[in-house]
C-alpha cells in the first residue's frame, strides 16, 4: 500500500526573493533525507505562500527497505585455534548474535581481518524516518539573513508558528522549537478562516483553497498573467518577469486592478516613474501602441476583489505622494549642475583602502583614456558616478548611473557623454540589457575592471557565498560586454590598465589573481553560450590572458565546428604524446630546429613538411580566420603520425634529440595557438590525456 506524506512549514510573511530558493532546499532536504534509507516515492509536489512552505510526497511506502549490514567480532587470530576449530571468543561472539559458528565469516577492514556475521535490519516505519529527519532538514534551509525567535537561540528567517504533518490523514507527532504538529493551517487573512483543518494529504491543495489559499505558485502566476492581459485594455504592460514572480509570492490570493495617476507627472522621465511604481509600489507600467508610458498602473492585491473600487483609491493616494517626492527632486536636483557634484564625491567613500568615489572617478578618466582617448568617454567617466549626491539617487539607489544620464542630457552634454553615463552601470545581472553606445560599453568595463582590481588588491576577494562588491556580477558583466562589443583588449591589458592605478601595481600575485577570476569568467560565458563543456577547455588551455574574449569564442566556435573531424580527433593522441615527450625531457628551452643535425629522412621529410605548414597556420591565426588554421591543424596529423613511426626522439645524442625535441615543438607551439586537441571528448570514448 502506498502513503501520501505532507509536510507545512508555517510561519510569518517571508520575504518574496527568498521563497523559492528555500523551498527548493526544503524539497532537495526531504528528498535526500527520504532517499538515503532506500526509498522510493511516486512524485513530489512542492506549494509556497508568503507564510508556508510545503512539500507532498506520494507513493512511499509503510516502512524503509531492509538493510545488510555486518556485525564484527575478534580478529581471525583469535577467532580459530591454529587448526581452524572455533575459539571461546568466536563461541561467544556467534553466541550473543543468536547463530551458529558456521554462520561467521570473514572480512578486512583498516585493523586487519576479523570475523563477521552478515545480518538483516528491518527498515524503520516511514514515520519515524521522517520524524528523525525534519529537524535537519528545517535547519539545512539556507536564509540570506535570520532572526533569533526562541530560547534555544534557533535562527530562521521569520518565526515557525504552525507545521502541518499527515501521513495519509493521521497527524505524525512531531515538535519542532516549541510548535508541535498537527491538522491546523492558516487561512487567508482577509477572506478566509484564522485556522483550517487539513483532514487529510490527498485533499491539502483543494481544503486550502476553500480557505482562500491558493498554495500552487504556477496557479497564482497564470490568475496575475490572464488578469494583467485582461485589465489593461489598449495599453499594454511593460514585460517584467522579475516584477512578475515577486507578486507571485506577495500574495495568497491575487487580484489585478487598475489604478491611474495625475498626467502631469509625465514630465518626469519614464525611468523615474517605472521605477517608483516597480520597486516601491510593486506596480505593473503601462505603455500606449507607441511604447509611450500611460498614467496608468495595474497593480496586484491579496484579496478576491475591489468592488467598491476602495483598495485602488488607497493604492492611488500612495502613488500620488511618491510621485510628488520624485517631482521635487526632480526639480531639486538640476539646480546643481553635475560638473559641481563631482567635488562633492570626495565626502562619498567608496571604500576604506580604495578611496572616495571622488578618487574612483580619477582612476577612471585615466582607464578611460587608455582604452580610447576619445574625450567625451573621459568626460563621461568625470561625471559618471556625480549623481551619487543627489535625492533622487538617495531615494531610489536603483536609478544611479541613469539619473546621471538623465540629468547630463538635461544640462545639453553631446549624446557620447550623457548616454555613456545613463549605461555604466549595465548589466545589473545575467539577464540584464548591455550597454547600447560604444562609450557606454567602455565605461562600464573601466568601472568594473577598477572595482575588481581594486577589490583584489585591497584583499576584497569572493569566497563561498560572500562577495560583498558583486565582483562576480562585476566580472560577467565585463567579459559579456567585451565579447558582445567585440573590443579587441586582451584581459592582461585590461588588467595592466586597471592596476596602473594603484599602488599594489606591481604586486604579481594581485595581477595573476584577477586574471584566473576574469578567466573564469570567460569559460562560464563561453559555455553560457552553448558550446560544449570539452570544447570550451580545449580552447582555454591554451592560455587565455593573451586573447579577447571574442577571439576566444570565435576560436571555440571553429573548435566546435571541426571537432567531428577524423584528424582532428585522431591528432589529440599525436598531441598529448608531443606534449609528454617535451616535458620528460627536462629541457627548460627548446631552440629552433637546425636542419644540419637532422640525421634520418624521416625528421628531413618532417622539418620540410613544417618548413610549409607553419607560416600557413601562423598566418591564418592572424587573420582570424580559425577555421583555415583548425583545417591545417587536422591535416598536419599524418604528418605527425608518420615521424613518431620513423624517428625515435629520446636518442642518447643530446643535440639530436634536442633538434628532435624542437621539431615537436614546432608543432605544439602552432596548435596551442589556437586550441590543446587533448582536452576534446572523442565520441565513443573518454577524454584523451
Amino acid at each position: 500500500m502506498s502513503h501520501r506524506l505532507l509536510f507545512e512549514l508555517g510561519t510569518e510573511e517571508i520575504p518574496a526573493s527568498m521563497i523559492v530558493p528555500a523551498l527548493e532546499d526544503l524539497r532537495r532536504g526531504m528528498e535526500g533525507a527520504l532517499a538515503e534509507p532506500g526509498l522510493g516515492w511516486e512524485e513530489v509536489h512542492t506549494f509556497t505562500t508568503p507564510r508556508r512552505l510545503a512539500v507532498l510526497f506520494t507513493g512511499l511506502p509503510e516502512r524503509c527497505p531492509d538493510r545488510g549490514e555486518l556485525a564484527w567480532g575478534p580478529p581471525v587470530s583469535v577467532a580459530f585455534d591454529t587448526a581452524g576449530r572455533p575459539t571461546p571468543a568466536a563461541e561467544g561472539f556467534a553466541r550473543k548474535l543468536g547463530v551458529g559458528t558456521d554462520s561467521l565469516e570473514q572480512a578486512d577492514n583498516e585493523r586487519g581481518r576479523y570475523v563477521v556475521v552478515r545480518q538483516v535490519v528491518p527498515g524503520i516505519p516511514v514515520v519515524d524516518l521522517v520524524k528523525e529527519i525534519l529537524p535537519g532538514v528545517i535547519a539545512s534551509i539556507r536564509w540570506p539573513k535570520t532572526m533569533y525567535w526562541t530560547p534555544s537561540r534557533f535562527r530562521f528567517i521569520r518565526p515557525i508558528r504552525w507545521i502541518v504533518l499527515l501521513w495519509d490523514d493521521e497527524v505524525i507527532p512531531f515538535e519542532f522549537e516549541g510548535v508541535k504538529a498537527d491538522r491546523w493551517s492558516r487561512g487567508h487573512r482577509l477572506i478566509g478562516p484564522s485556522r483550517i483543518e487539513i483532514s487529510e494529504a490527498a485533499a491539502y491543495e483543494e481544503i486550502l483553497r476553500s480557505g482562500g489559499i491558493l498554495v500552487s505558485p504556477g496557479e497564482r502566476r497564470r490568475i496575475i498573467e490572464a488578469g494583467l492581459q485582461r485589465i489593461s485594455g489598449d495599453l499594454q504592460p511593460v514585460p517584467d518577469s522579475e516584477l512578475l514572480e515577486t507578486v507571485v509570492h506577495l500574495n495568497e490570493w491575487p487580484a489585478v486592478i487598475k489604478g491611474s495617476f495625475s498626467p502631469e507627472f509625465l514630465r518626469i522621465p519614464a525611468e523615474v516613474l517605472v521605477t517608483v511604481m516597480r520597486h516601491h509600489q510593486k506596480y505593473f507600467s503601462l505603455v500606449d501602441q507607441e511604447g509611450r508610458l500611460a498614467p496608468s498602473f495595474v497593480a496586484v492585491i491579496n484579496n478576491r476583489q475591489d468592488a467598491d473600487g476602495t483598495i485602488r483609491e488607497g493604492h492611488e493616494k500612495v502613488l500620488r505622494a511618491r510621485l510628488e517626492d520624485a517631482a521635487f527632486f526632480w526639480d531639486a536636483d538640476r539646480k546643481i549642475r553635475l560638473s559641481e557634484r563631482v567635488e562633492r564625491l570626495r565626502d562619498v567613500l567608496f571604500q576604506e583602502k580604495l578611496g572616495s568615489y571622488f578618487d574612483k572617478t580619477g582612476r577612471l578618466v585615466r582607464l578611460s583614456n587608455r582604452l580610447d582617448p576619445d574625450p567625451q568617454l573621459a568626460e563621461a567617466a568625470r561625471l559618471c558616478k556625480a549623481d551619487l549626491t543627489t535625492e533622487m539617487v538617495r531615494e531610489l539607489p536603483e536609478l544611479q548611473g541613469v539619473m546621471g544620464g538623465l540629468y547630463a542630457r538635461e544640462e545639453g552634454y553631446p549624446e557620447g557623454v550623457w548616454r555613456a553615463v545613463y549605461e555604466h552601470y549595465r548589466p545589473v545581472s545575467l539577464d540584464d540589457e548591455l550597454p547600447e553606445s560604444r562609450n557606454g560599453a567602455l565605461l562600464s568595463v573601466a568601472d568594473r575592471m577598477d572595482t575588481i582590481v581594486g577589490c583584489f588588491g585591497a584583499g576584497i576577494v569572493p569566497s563561498g557565498s560572500s562577495d560583498p562588491f558583486g565582483l562576480r556580477r562585476q566580472a560577467q558583466g565585463a567579459v559579456e560586454i567585451l565579447r558582445a562589443w567585440r573590443f579587441e583588449y586582451s584581459l592582461r591589458e585590461l588588467v595592466e590598465s586597471a592596476l596602473s592605478g594603484f599602488p599594489w601595481e606591481e604586486e604579481q600575485g594581485v595581477r595573476e589573481a584577477v586574471l584566473a577570476f576574469l578567466e573564469q569568467r570567460v569559460s562560464f560565458l563561453l559555455e553560457r553560450l552553448g558550446l560544449a563543456r570539452d570544447v570550451v577547455r580545449a580552447v582555454c588551455a591554451t592560455g587565455i590572458a593573451s586573447a579577447s574574449p571574442a577571439e576566444l569564442e570565435d576560436r571555440a566556435r571553429a573548435v566546435a565546428r571541426i571537432r567531428g573531424n577524423e584528424d582532428f580527433e585522431a591528432l589529440a593522441v599525436a598531441f598529448k604524446r608531443a606534449m609528454n615527450l617535451l616535458a620528460r625531457s627536462g629541457e627548460s628551452e627548446v631552440a629552433e630546429p637546425d636542419p644540419g643535425r637532422l640525421q634520418e629522412e624521416g625528421e628531413k621529410r618532417f622539418y620540410e613538411v613544417l618548413q610549409e605548414w607553419v607560416p600557413r597556420v601562423r598566418a591564418s591565426v592572424e587573420r582570424k580566420d580559425y577555421d583555415r588554421a583548425l583545417e591545417l591543424i587536422a591535416e598536419i596529423r599524418p604528418a605527425v603520425d608518420r615521424f613518431f613511426d620513423d624517428v625515435l626522439v629520446m636518442v642518447d645524442d643530446a643535440s639530436v634529440r634536442r633538434n628532435r625535441l624542437a621539431l615537436l615543438r614546432r608543432v605544439v607551439d602552432s596548435i596551442l595557438m589556437v586550441v590543446d586537441p587533448s582536452q576534446i571528448l572523442v565520441q565513443g570514448g573518454g577524454e584523451n590525456g
